[in-house]
C-alpha cells in the first residue's frame, strides 16, 4: 500500500490508518452517549446532530480539500466530548485536527489529512456503535524489569466481536524514544527475537513490513515496522493472538529492555481486522522499568541558606544511566572539607535525606560523598551560606514531557521524579498541545493542585504551543495558578499573534508567562512585552545563545532560561542517552525571595533568572550594583562585577555586550606541558530564519609524538553511546575519539610525561555528516570532509593552537592548549566598561566549565527605554 503523508512539527509522517488509543487499558464495555453526558441539552443535541451528519456525509462522499476543515472541526469537538467523558481516542487524532484547523504551514499538510479524518471518524464510529468490536489486550507481566536486562514478555489479544479477516494482521511497533535494539524475526538465537502464535492451530502468519513514522515508527521519516500478516483462516470472537518479545525457546537471551527507568514503557501493538491496512491500536500496556546496581552518587542541596539555618540534603544513588539505583546500596561517608558530616548505612534505600544540617559561618560549601571502598564518589552542588539572605536561588524545569504526548511515563511519575529524584524547587509539565485533549488538560490542572506545596515544591500549569517556525515556532505557556485556565492550542490559534491575542483576552497578563525555544525556533521578530519575558537558550537539543541574542537585537526585553525538554518523565535530571544525539539537558535558575508560587512566578516575569546546562552553577552578576534583568539609568561608566561558584573547574568567563564578546577571562590556562586540552566547538546558529544548525559529529583519532601519553579523560562527554575517548592499546600514544557538538564545547584532556617543544599531536577526522534532531525546512545537513593536521607543542606553548574548518558559512574549530585541570571552582571577576557607551546597551555573561557545563546570565540594560 502506498503510504499517505502528513506533517507534524516539520516532520513527515506516513499514515497507514493507524489509531493509537489513549487513556485506559481496556476497550470493552458500553458507556452512555459521551456527548449528552457532558454538554448542556441544547448544545448536546446540536453536536450529536452534527456528528451524525458527519458520519452520513463521509459515507456518501469522502473528505477532500473543500470539506476537510469543516469535518475536522466536528471531529475535534466529538473527540473532546469523548475524552472528557473518559472515553478512548486515537493518540494522533488531536494532531491531525490541529494540522487542519491551524492551516499548518506546509504544502499539502491540510489537504493530506482528508483520508485520515475519514479513518478517525470510522474508528470513533466503530467504538461508539460497537463497543465490543475490538477485544482486550493482556500481558504476561508488567515488570518491574531492570534496565538493560533480558526478558520474555507476552502480549495477548483476544478477538472481539469484529473478526480478524485474512489479509489482516498485527503491527509490532517500537516507541521512537526506546533505545532497545530493533525487533527481529530472522535469528532465533539472537536478541529481541519476536514470534507470533494463535489459539487457532490453523492460523498462519507471514512476516512483512509496514512503513510508519511518528512516535511508533521512524519519527521524522517512515521506517519499516515489523508486521505479522494473517494468511488465514479468519479468526473469530474469543480466539487469541500472542506476540512474544524475546522468545527464548530456540536459544535467544530474550528481549533487552531499554536503558532508562520508566513507569510506563510502551510496547505498542496495532491490529488490522478488515484486511485493508487500516490498523487500530490496542490499548498500550505500560511496563515498569527500574534502574540497576549503583555506579554513582549525587547530592542535592539548597543553593542559598542562612547562617545557622537548618536544611536538608538528598543523597541519591544512581546507575550508569542516571536512573535511581536498585539492589544493595553501599554505605557512604559524607564530608565537608576535612570534616566528617554524616554516615549513611548500607541498605536498600537509593535516596537518603540528611536533615538538620547547618553551617555557622558564611561561605561556599560542597558535600563529598564516598563509599567505604572508595569506588563510588560524588559531590553536591555548591551551597552558598549567607548572613540573612534576601534572595534565594531556586531550580526548576519549565519544559518537559511524558507519555501524555510522544514521550514515556505518566504525569504522576513526571512530578514525582522532579520532586523526589531531581529535588527541584518548581516544575511545569508542559505537554504538547498537538497531542492533548480536554481530559488530559484537566489532568494536568489537577496535578498542579495535587503536587503543589507552598514553601516546599511549586507546581505550575503549562503546555507547549507546538507550531512550525513559519507560523511562530514552539512556545511554552505557563500560568501562575491553575484555576479555570483554558489552554489556547494550535487547534484554536494557528499563528503566534492569535496565541498572544487569545491568552491576553482570557487572562490577566501578569498571570501568563510565554517562553519561546530554539530547536523549532520562536519568531524572534515578534514578541509580547508583558507575557513573553524569558527565552529558552539551551535544552537537550543543544546550546542556542544566538537565539537569545536575536530577541535582544530586535529590541525585546527578555531574560535567559534553560530547560531539558526531557521526554522520559525525568525532568531536572535527565538521562544522557536519548537517541544518542542530545546535550546534557537544561535547568532554570530563578532568584526570588522565597519558595512560593507568586514569588517564583514574579521573578520569572521580572527576568530575575538565568540558564544552566543542568549543573547547579551559582552565578551572581551585576552592573553598577543592578542585578540580572534590570534596566538602570544611563551612565557613561559601567562597573561589571560577578561571582561564579561552579560544579567543576571554571574554564572561562565571557562578557557579552550587545551580542558581541567584549572581554573574557581564561581560568585554566597554564605554562605546564603536563596537561593538554583538545577542545571541539561548532556554532548552532542557522543561516537565515531556519532551524538551528544540526549536530556536528567529530570522530577520528589523535596520536602523541615526542612524549609519553600517561592518561586520557573526557570530562565533558555525557553520553557513553555517542561519545568516547580511549587509548588504543595496540598503538602507543594513540587515542580514538567520538563526540558531538551543537553550540557546545567538548574536551579531551591528555596527561603527558616528558613533553618538549618538539612534541606534536597528530589529529585525524574521518568523513562524517551533520545530523538534525528536528528537520530544517531550508538548509540540508552538510557533509563533513575528512581532515588531518598537526598541532606542535612549540605553538601550543606560545598560545592556543587552533585548527579551523569551514563548513559553508560555519567555522568549526579544534583548539589545543595547556591547562591546569585542578584550578579553582570558584571565581570572582570585575570589569569596567566606558568605551563607546550608548543608551540601551545590554550586558550578560557566559560561564564555561571544564566538565562541559555552562551558565548564561540574563541581561542588564543601561539606559534606553523599556519595551514593557
Amino acid at each position: 500500500m502506498k503510504p499517505r503523508f502528513f506533517l507534524v512539527a516539520g516532520v513527515i509522517l506516513a499514515g497507514v490508518g493507524l489509531a493509537t488509543l489513549r487513556h485506559s487499558t481496556d476497550v470493552r464495555g458500553t458507556t452512555p452517549d459521551p456527548v449528552s453526558a457532558i454538554q448542556t441539552p441544547d448544545s448536546a443535541t446540536d453536536l450529536r446532530r452534527r456528528i451524525e451528519q458527519l458520519k452520513a456525509d463521509i459515507a456518501q462522499t469522502p473528505t477532500d480539500g473543500s470539506t476537510v476543515r469543516e469535518r475536522a472541526k466536528v471531529l475535534w469537538e466529538w473527540a473532546n466530548a469523548i475524552a472528557r467523558n473518559g472515553g478512548e481516542l486515537p493518540v494522533e487524532l488531536p494532531l491531525v485536527c490541529g494540522l487542519v484547523l491551524s492551516d499548518w504551514p506546509a504544502e499539502g499538510a491540510v489537504e493530506g489529512q482528508a483520508p485520515v479524518i475519514d479513518r478517525y471518524v470510522h474508528e470513533l464510529q466503530v467504538r461508539e456503535e460497537q463497543p465490543e468490536a475490538i477485544g482486550p489486550l493482556t500481558s504476561s507481566s508488567q515488570g518491574p524489569f531492570r534496565v538493560g536486562s533480558y526478558q520474555t514478555i507476552k502480549q495477548t489479544y483476544t478477538v472481539g466481536r469484529m473478526p480478524m479477516l485474512a489479509g489482516g494482521g498485527v503491527l509490532v511497533a517500537k516507541h521512537f524514544m526506546a533505545d532497545h535494539a530493533p525487533f527481529q524475526t530472522g535469528n532465533p538465537q539472537g536478541d529481541n527475537y519476536v514470534t507470533i502464535s494463535s489459539s487457532n492451530p490453523n492460523a498462519k502468519f507471514i512476516v512483512t513490513q509496514t512503513p510508519l513514522s511518528g512516535m511508533h515508527g521512524g519519527f521524522f521519516t517512515p521506517a519499516d515496522v515489523l508486521t505479522f500478516q494473517l494468511e488465514g483462516p479468519t479468526l473469530g470472537p474469543g480466539e487469541t493472538i500472542t506476540v512474544t518479545y524475546g522468545d527464548t525457546s530456540q536459544g535467544s537471551r530474550g528481549f533487552q529492555v531499554q536503558t532508562y527507568s520508566n513507569n510506563r514503557f510502551p510496547l505498542p501493538l496495532y491490529v488490522d481486522l478488515e484486511g485493508q491496512k487500516n490498523f487500530f491500536t490496542l490499548p498500550i500496556i505500560g511496563y515498569r522499568v527500574i534502574g540497576t546496581h549503583t555506579s554513582g552518587v549525587h547530592a542535592f542541596a539548597p543553593s542559598v541558606v542562612g547562617v545557622n539555618e537548618s536544611f536538608e540534603v538528598s543523597v541519591r544513588s544512581q546507575d550508569q544511566f542516571y536512573n535511581r539505583a536498585t539492589g544493595r546500596i553501599p554505605a557512604y561517608d559524607v564530608t565537608v572539607g576535612d570534616s566528617h558530616l554524616a554516615q549513611i548505612e548500607a541498605g536498600e534505600a537509593p535516596i537518603t535525606i540528611l536533615r538538620d544540617i547547618q553551617f555557622d559561618r558564611p561561605g561556599v560549601y560542597r558535600l563529598k560523598i564516598r563509599s567505604a571502598d572508595g569506588k563510588i564518589a560524588g559531590t553536591s552542588n555548591p551551597i552558598w551560606v549567607q548572613t540573612n539572605p534576601q534572595h534565594r536561588i531556586y531550580w526548576g524545569e519549565t519544559h518537559g514531557h511524558s507519555g501524555f504526548a510522544e514521550g514515556q511515563g505518566t504525569p504522576d511519575a513526571y512530578f514525582e521524579f522532579g520532586r523526589d529524584d531531581a529535588r527541584l524547587d518548581f516544575l511545569t509539565h508542559s505537554e504538547h498541545d498537538i497531542w492533548m485533549d480536554d481530559r488530559e488538560w484537566e489532568t494536568l490542572k489537577q496535578n498542579v493542585g495535587k503536587y503543589n506545596e507552598e514553601g516546599e515544591f511549586i507546581a505550575y500549569l503549562g503546555y507547549e504551543w507546538t507550531m512550525r517556525a513559519a507560523s511562530g515556532g514552539h512556545h511554552n505557556v505557563l500560568f501562575r495558578t491553575p484555576d479555570e485556565r483554558r489552554r489556547v492550542p494550535i487547534q484554536e490559534a494557528g499563528t503566534l499573534s492569535r496565541l498572544y491575542q487569545q491568552l491576553a483576552a482570557q487572562n490577566d497578563m501578569d498571570d501568563v508567562l510565554i517562553i519561546p525555544h530554539a530547536h523549532e525556533p520562536g519568531e524572534y521578530r515578534q514578541s509580547h512585552p508583558e507575557m513573553e519575558t524569558l527565552v529558552e537558550v539551551m535544552s537537550m537539543h543543544g546550546r542556542h545563545e544566538w537565539f537569545g541574542i536575536m530577541y535582544l537585537n530586535h529590541g525585546h526585553e527578555v531574560g535567559f532560561i534553560a530547560a531539558s525538554d526531557d521526554h522520559l518523565s525525568h525532568p531536572g535530571y535527565p538521562t544522557p542517552l536519548v537517541r544518542g544525539l542530545a546535550d546534557s539537558g537544561g535547568l532554570a535558575a530563578v532568584v526570588a525571595p522565597e519558595k512560593t508560587t507568586d514569588a517564583i512566578f514574579d521573578a520569572m516575569k521580572n527576568l530575575s533568572a538565568y540558564a544552566t546546562t543542568g549543573d547547579r552553577i551559582l552565578l551572581d552578576f551585576n552592573v553598577n550594583d543592578a542585578s540580572m534583568g534590570s534596566r538602570i539609568s544611563h551612565t557613561e561608566t559601567r562597573k561589571i562585577h560577578g561571582r561564579v561558584y561552579g560544579t567543576a573547574p571554571v574554564e572561562s568567563i565571557t562578557l557579552i555586550k550587545n551580542g558581541t564578546e567584549m572581554w573574557s577571562q581564561d581560568c585554566l590556562a597554564s605554562d605546564d606541558s603536563r596537561f593538554v586540552e583538545i577542545r571541539f566547538w561548532s556554532p548552532s546558529d542557522p543561516v537565515i530564519r531556519d532551524s538551528p544548525r544540526g549536530w556536528r559529529q567529530w570522530e577520528g583519532s589523535l596520536k602523541v609524538r615526542g612524549a609519553k601519553l600517561v592518561s586520557v579523560s573526557s570530562p565533558s562527554f555525557y553520553n557513553p553511546r555517542a561519545e568516547f575517548a580511549r587509548i588504543d592499546e595496540s598503538t602507543p600514544g594513540k587515542v580514538d575519539f567520538r563526540t558531538i557538538t551543537r553550540g557546545s564545547m567538548k574536551s579531551i584532556v591528555l596527561e603527558l610525561d616528558g613533553a618538549t617543544s618538539h612534541t606534536a599531536i597528530d589529529i585525524s577526522l574521518i568523513e562524517n555528516t551533520e545530523r538534525y534532531t528536528t528537520p530544517s525546512p531550508i538548509r540540508s545537513s552538510a557533509a563533513l570532509p575528512a581532515e588531518s593536521f598537526t598541532h606542535s607543542m612549540s605553538v601550543i606553548q606560545n598560545g592556543n593552537a587552533v585548527h579551523k574548518m569551514q563548513i559553508e558559512r560555519f567555522t568549526d574549530t579544534i583548539t589545543t592548549r595547556l591547562i591546569d585541570p585542578d584550578r579553582q571552582w570558584d571565581q570572582e571577576f570585575e570589569y569596567v566598561d566606558s568605551e563607546s557607551p550608548q543608551r540601551g546597551d545590554y550586558y550578560y555573561v557566559r560561564v564555561n566549565q571544564l566538565n562541559g557545563h555552562a551558565a548564561w546570565s540574563s541581561p542588564i540594560w543601561v539606559g534606553g527605554y523599556s519595551a514593557k
